[in-house]
């Protein structure tokens, strides 16, 4: 078992490393924020393109700290195709990461290998990366912290985060609920042993977007 593996684990029992299926998959403290106007995947200028780089970046740091160590996740399985495949070679090179846990996802009914390596989190170090994920060029990119297990994983034009508490994961719905999907592909997910002795209040608007979305949720 490599060191993320055994982090992994330790902080998401009983989960695997899968972006897409991450909230389908723990009993964690998990939600979703999609950062372009109208629930669009695409940007319609430039200026909407720096905004929602921007967001990317706020977001991220707000989940796993500015300065954090890290580590950066990318998932490879046999049927990529060759230009994906030549970018992940790239993107290993890049950040230095090694192929480690192996693990058989049966929704997808693929192998997939786990490449990690330790990076440090910086708010614009990234860019380039978050670019290439907003251009659909990788998917399931994560980034987590290595001291608490907070996620980060960016898609196309939003970005899905865990906390490693439910009052963590309340703290950045209250600064960020305005980024909330509304048309039913956002969730709200919540560790319920954490929850029994958890405490928190937010504002009116911010509660009226928690419900609007576990009223959508799709499960």
């Amino acid at each position: 078992m490599d060191s993320f593996q055994a982090d992994w684990l330790r902080f998401h029992p009983g989960t695997h490393p899968l972006g897409h299926m991450l909230h389908y998959e723990g009993n964690w403290n998990i939600t979703r924020f999609h950062l372009l106007p109208d629930g669009r995947n695409s940007a319609n200028n430039h200026a909407e393109l720096r905004a929602l780089l921007e967001r990317f970046n706020t977001v991220a740091t707000a989940t796993l700290g500015e300065d954090s160590p890290c580590y950066l996740v990318a998932l490879q399985s046999p049927n990529q195709d060759k230009p994906h495949r030549y970018r992940t070679n790239r993107l290993k090179k890049r950040y230095n990461l090694t192929a480690g846990w192996e693990f058989f996802s049966t929704s997808d009914a693929l192998t997939y290998t786990v490449w990690s390596g330790d990076v440090t989190w910086k708010t614009n170090g990234f860019n380039r990366l978050l670019l290439h994920i907003y251009q659909s060029d990788f998917w399931d990119i994560l980034w987590v912290n290595k001291e608490n297990g907070a996620v980060f994983r960016p898609y196309d034009a939003g970005a899905d985060i865990s906390q490693p508490t439910p009052e963590a994961l309340m703290a950045r719905i209250s600064s960020f609920y305005g980024w909330m999907p509304q048309d039913g592909t956002g969730f709200v997910t919540f560790n319920q042993a954490q929850m029994a002795t958890s405490k928190f209040q937010v504002t009116k608007s911010c509660a009226e977007a928690i419900q609007t979305v576990i009223a959508l949720q799709k499960k």
